[in-house]
């Protein structure tokens, strides 16, 4: 990574696709069209929008206003109305690499609407004169803010003074009491957690104060504001000054190509009076960025009908993949009361999740939610606060320490394990599993991803290390749940609350708030039986691998791999009450 790529990447820094911005812009050339008498003086003149991306890098977002005619040019002065801003003078610059100095009649008057600043501070109000009003609002604010880098790094005065008085810090230090919102006691600890506090979540407060009263505002997030149970208060303050008017997920890899695999998605308000929540508000997704130019089409059918007859659409590939997803059923107050937290991720909401409420709504079986049974649901241990105590082969003064790469939907692989001090700090009571544990590889495509969890039956001491959970149960059967999680209405439960946004995740609570139907506890003591002939074969292809036999490896494995596909089918159909029981 060159040093460059390395700045970008540590203040959060990901250019954005033209085809996004494209995007964008058609919806909010849609909203414009629809006002029409607001761009026109009484005189029948032409008003234009003021745009500013205030962190506008290369100026793509300012360009496409500018190209796709959503607003143009001041008569007097033959300067367009966009505004940027950055803290790096070099983004500036390439404003001439993308042609945006075309529509300046020279450098100078360009300069003039650029200013070289942190975003987050206010803005001077005599750098413009000619625009009404100063620099303080504009008609729509538009970008792709920094996230998930290394936060603001460096706060000096101006900074801190401005920040302790966002609405959004505000919100946030309510939420944690051991903070002070007084200036005068901001003190050590606010500062540093206002260090470390999301950039994106400070640009989010940012962009609604430079909206005018009933101004447009596009922003690119990344998922974890829309759908992470710890930032509800973040939905609640954009739902508490704007009105949202479409979310639209976009692909893992829309970014890629700048180095990030971040989920993100566009969040499109309006800065209008508080009303009620009782409006529905535009989800869309797509799995590709040219699925783009489709999903418009959608929203342009909805965004002029104010009864269309299809209100839920799913549009598939060649290959029977979702390729657009898109729904304007929902309202903001059913997305911001779901429970337990409010999910406003599209993902969420995508209707081939509707068959959970149904099933709930009509099984036979009473409803619990895992935490209904939770004795122990922890975490592992961070091995980086103690890597000098892990070691790859066994010492009689050593324990297994086991990650998500030894879990397999069958069972533990003893051959791709470390091994840990007992002295060590990280090796505590708490993350050492039991029989009758449920191990979770909770992160990543390769861990909850590819359902990777199972049932602890080792007699050997052992620890767990972090993106690993621990769920221990009372008064439900381990095996039951296992396989429960496995089958449609368990997994798909699973699927729809990960967020993540550079890895796909799970948090515990999230797993708490799993539904399950208590099936009867007979046909819980069978499937318990079940898994274990399974764990049978499963160990006799442990102890083939570990001879190097990989004809008998290869052999147990797919015994134990059909037996498990077996008994998930077969709970299944005991859940959809057409079998009485898995045996």
């Amino acid at each position: 990574m060159s040093p460059e790529e390395k700045k970008k990447k540590d203040l959060g820094i990901y250019y954005t696709d033209e085809r996004i911005v494209s995007f964008i812009f058609d919806i909010l050339l849609l909203w414009k069209e629809k006002e029409d008498k607001r761009w026109h003086f009484p005189s029948g003149q032409r008003k234009y929008p003021a745009v500013i991306d205030p962190a506008c890098g290369e100026g793509t977002f300012l360009k496409m206003a500018l190209d796709k005619g959503f607003t143009g040019k001041h008569p007097q002065w033959n300067a367009p109305y966009i505004f940027g801003i950055d803290v790096d003078e070099r983004a500036f610059q390439n404003w001439s690499k993308i042609t945006l100095s075309s529509y300046f009649p020279n450098e100078k008057l360009m300069r003039r609407h650029f200013r070289k600043q942190n975003g987050l501070i206010p803005l001077p109000k005599d750098i413009l004169p000619y625009k009404r009003g100063g620099l303080q609002e504009f008609d729509c604010v538009v970008g792709n803010p920094p996230y998930g880098g290394v936060g603001l790094q460096k706060i000096d005065e101006e900074l801190e003074d401005t920040l302790i008085k966002y609405r959004i810090w505000r919100k946030f230090v309510s939420k944690e009491k051991q903070l002070s919102l007084l200036p005068e006691t901001l003190g050590r600890k606010n500062k540093e957690q206002l260090k470390k506090f999301p950039i994106e979540i400070l640009f989010i407060d940012r962009f609604i104060q430079l909206t005018k009263p009933g101004g447009y505002i596009a922003i690119i997030l990344p998922d974890g504001i829309f759908a992470n149970s710890n930032l509800h208060y973040v939905r609640q303050f954009i739902t508490d000054n704007t009105r949202v008017e479409a979310i639209i997920s976009l692909p893992r890899g829309a970014f890629k190509n700048v180095g990030t695999s971040a989920k993100t998605s566009i969040l499109f308000l309006r800065k209008v009076k508080k009303e009620d929540l009782d409006y529905n508000v535009f989800l869309g997704a797509v799995e590709d960025i040219d699925n783009l130019k489709q999903l418009f089409k959608f929203y342009k059918e909805a965004f002029a009908m104010n009864n269309i007859k299809e209100k839920v659409k799913v549009i598939k590939d060649a290959q029977g993949n979702e390729a657009v997803m898109v729904r304007v059923d929902k309202t903001v107050r059913e997305a911001m009361e779901e429970k337990p937290h409010s999910r406003l991720d599209p993902k969420y909401w995508n209707p081939k999740y509707d068959y959970i409420n149904n099933y709930f709504n009509t099984t036979k079986f009473s409803i619990k939610h895992l935490r209904d049974f939770e004795d122990v649901f922890t975490q592992g241990v961070n091995p980086n606060e103690d890597k000098k105590s892990i070691r790859n082969k066994y010492n009689g003064d050593s324990i297994l320490f086991l990650g998500q790469s030894s879990i397999f939907r069958t069972g533990i692989d003893l051959l791709n394990v470390d091994y840990l001090k007992k002295s060590s700090k990280i090796n505590k009571q708490s993350s050492k599993p039991k029989i009758g544990d449920i191990l979770l590889a909770r992160s990543g495509e390769g861990g909850i991803g590819k359902k990777k969890w199972c049932v602890y039956l080792l007699k050997d001491e052992s620890n767990i290390a972090s993106f690993l959970d621990l769920l221990r149960f009372k008064n439900i059967n381990p095996f039951f749940v296992a396989i429960y999680l496995n089958t449609t209405v368990g997994w798909e439960q699973i699927e729809r609350i990960i967020s993540g946004v550079g890895t796909p995740n799970i948090n515990l609570e999230e797993i708490r708030s799993i539904k399950i139907p208590i099936l009867p506890e007979e046909v819980q003591k069978n499937i318990e039986s079940e898994y274990k002939k399974m764990s049978v074969y499963h160990d006799k292809a442990m102890e083939a691998k570990a001879k190097n036999d990989e004809a008998n490896h290869k052999k147990n494995i797919e015994i134990a791999e059909k037996m498990l596909k077996d008994l998930i089918s077969k709970t299944e159909a005991v859940i959809r009450g057409e079998r009485k029981d898995v045996l």
